[in-house]
């Protein structure tokens, strides 16, 4: 690795000088630690490596400058509404599944924004082919093409030349923490090339989405109370340009008293910090700013497969059975995957969730024509039109809140607001642009002006229905008849008739709440609805997934291999019905990286349903079950779970 020589005239010249640094810093750390125990802080402070240099040595490992013509590429990137977040779990850390290199040092150089893209595309190559290399840091110090040095330096400048000429190993170029070594790359041998990185957005979700693929490199703001760290929590607010380059390995929602911390690997040796690792709370320090992912693609990559897509088992209550989901390796490269359980993305945090006509357990499709009952609505601007106040006659609940009006406009939506919306321009959901408390059946630029009407009817008791009927969109590009049900007290459906031809992939579907913090969006500018159509929002709880459950979550497949994970289905204390979950397949296959297998379990009573020979009912017949019998027979066993006695004795295979 990246080891010095130092004289021992060195040693002894320098002795002093660093005991006496020692005697300062041992207060130095008892303040740190009363601060941090009079904030109530959840970070320890300890003498580290970096706690034995005096503070000006300290300052010179931080050397990340953000060049002023990216700050505002950077706010316009984080700007960017967060995605829906592809990961649940509360916990990941890429060291448990061998994807980060050993931590390093980067001596007293402001070389950080070199060792963290280094350190970021070292673990890409390690993911991908199973090979530690150790890449040569010092060819990026002394190589690169951008300027940067130990003075300080921008990560871009090491992706670069990763890409222009590749990476060549440590044994080749060793690091001396010196910009001034010569460039002798091209007496090297060129280990990996990398394809490109990718920058990311500065919020929790994007960050954890792109740490599926691998570690990533980032910066943040050093405080010198951070050189103490010694474990734990860190936390520290921020606001001050940043300094510093690391790579981000994991994450961990439970620690920081549950508001969540990064996993962080950092280069200045295993002797500081937790044997070179940190934890940092979520939006700390300005954490996150300039995440960058390296993209590595070797030849023979991992090439996922999967069988079957989607799961559907239809078992009685209390009982159990497995299938097998078959996993691929149609590459010749390493396929490192992970599977989660999860709901299907159909509910928000509140307990609303959706379900149309083409899935099963889903609305069905009944227009209700109401163009016979009542008049047209009559809008003073049938462009951008809003209905203004219109009585429900009854009381909706809609997250949280209780109405007796709506809002409608010719854009395609409603809203709870108390207040007149038009706005033509669709934006995805959730967002805390206008307009909220949204029922967006079809919000896209609608107009009245080349005909088409709207109609709105309320039985004053229970129900009300809003009606757009053969509305075209600006562009005359289609054509579209579509309705809002309301239906007392927290029910909403969406009826679609006749829809386009186009323009089908150019709306926004969905609802969201009063503050535009939580919603469900169905489709945003993608192709979802067609005609004769439902799409049904309601309020319940949090279905359990007791039921579904599955083996061999994680692991690597070799090129041209397969593995199997068994998926089991337990429906004791379970009532009849119909349940749905998804199997989220993530891996490092950049073409099928993120997958979603929904799973849908009928649960029906426990009739009469047998299967010949399957005595003990686990909708498997083997020598398992010859077993149960004889016991059975003997008196030593339990009797069978399926009884066809009484009427359907006569439809017994005995």
């Amino acid at each position: 690795m990246r080891y010095f020589l130092i004289s021992l005239a060195a040693i002894f010249i320098a002795f002093p000088i660093v005991a006496r640094a020692n005697q300062n810093v041992s207060e130095e750390i008892r303040q740190i630690q009363k601060m941090i125990d009079d904030k109530g802080l959840h970070w320890t402070a300890g003498q580290t490596s970096m706690m034995d240099l005096a503070l000006e040595e300290r300052h010179k490992r931080l050397g990340t400058r953000m060049p002023q013509e990216l700050q505002q590429y950077y706010e316009n990137l984080n700007n960017q509404p967060p995605p829906q977040l592809l990961n649940n779990a509360s916990y990941f850390d890429w060291r448990n599944l061998g994807g980060v290199t050993p931590v390093t040092d980067q001596g007293g150089c402001g070389s950080c924004w070199d060792f963290g893209a280094t350190a970021c595309f070292e673990s890409a190559i390690l993911i991908a082919t199973g090979d530690t290399l150790d890449l040569s840091e010092q060819q990026v110090l002394s190589c690169n093409a951008g300027g940067s040095s130990c003075g300080g330096g921008w990560m871009n400048d090491a992706y670069n030349l990763f890409m222009s000429f590749g990476a060549v190993g440590e044994s080749c170029m060793p690091y001396q923490a010196n910009d001034q070594i010569p460039c002798t790359q091209d007496s090297c041998q060129v280990l990996a090339t990398l394809l490109r990185y990718q920058d990311i957005p500065n919020d929790v979700n994007s960050i954890k989405n792109a740490l599926m693929y691998g570690p990533l490199s980032t910066t943040f703001t050093v405080y010198d109370d951070f050189f103490g760290y010694s474990g734990g929590c860190y936390e520290h607010p921020g606001g001050d340009p940043i300094n510093h380059t690391v790579l981000i390995i994991g994450w961990d929602d439970d620690m920081c008293d549950g508001q969540g911390a990064w996993i962080v690997k950092n280069s200045w040796g295993p002797g500081w910090g937790d044997h070179g690792f940190f934890y940092i709370k979520y939006g700390s320090a300005s954490f996150g700013t300039a995440t960058q992912r390296a993209i590595y693609r070797p030849i023979g990559d991992g090439m996922l497969n999967y069988d079957p897509s989607s799961i559907s088992v239809t078992l009685p209550q209390n009982s159990y059975s497995t299938t097998d989901l078959l996993l691929s390796n149609r590459g010749f490269g390493y396929l490192n995957y992970v599977i989660n359980i999860t709901m299907l993305p159909r509910h928000d945090s509140f307990g609303y969730r959706w379900n149309d006509s083409d899935s099963a357990g889903g609305p069905v499709y009944e227009w209700k024509d109401i163009t016979g009952l009542v008049s047209p609505v009559s809008f003073s601007d049938p462009d951008n039109g809003n209905s203004g106040y219109k009585p429900l006659g009854f009381y909706f609940q809609y997250y949280g809140n209780t109405y007796n009006y709506v809002r409608f406009c010719t854009n395609g939506f409603a809203s709870f607001l108390n207040t007149s919306l038009t706005q033509w321009d669709n934006q995805p959901i959730p967002n805390s642009d206008m307009p909220n408390n949204l029922l967006a059946a079809f919000w896209d630029d609608l107009t009245l002006t080349y005909g088409g009407l709207v109609y709105y009817y309320t039985n004053n008791a229970d129900s009300a229905i809003i009606t757009w009927q053969n509305v075209k969109d600006v562009y005359q590009q289609g054509t579209f008849t579509f309705q809002i049900i309301l239906v007392e007290p927290d029910t909403i459906v969406y009826q679609y008739a006749n829809m386009g031809p186009d323009r089908l992939n150019q709306a926004t579907i969905g609802v969201e709440n009063r503050a535009g913090t939580m919603g469900l969006q169905v489709a945003y500018n993608e192709p979802y609805i067609h005609d004769n159509m439902a799409a049904e929002f309601y309020l319940g709880p949090t279905p359990s997934l007791r039921w579904l459950g599955i083996d061999n979550r994680s692991g690597t497949i070799r090129g041209r291999r397969d593995t199997t994970s068994v998926v089991s289905f337990n429906t004791a204390q379970l009532d009849t019905g119909i349940y749905f979950g998804n199997l989220q397949l993530y891996a490092n296959d950049e073409d099928s990286s993120e997958n979603n297998i929904p799973v849908l379990l009928t649960v029906r009573s426990p009739d009469c349903y047998y299967t010949p020979g399957d005595i003990n009912g686990n909708n498997a017949v083997n020598g398992i079950d010859i077993v149960y019998a004889v016991n059975y027979f003997k008196g030593t066993g339990p009797n069978p779970p399926v009884d066809c006695s009484g009427i359907c004795a006569e439809q017994s295979p005995f």
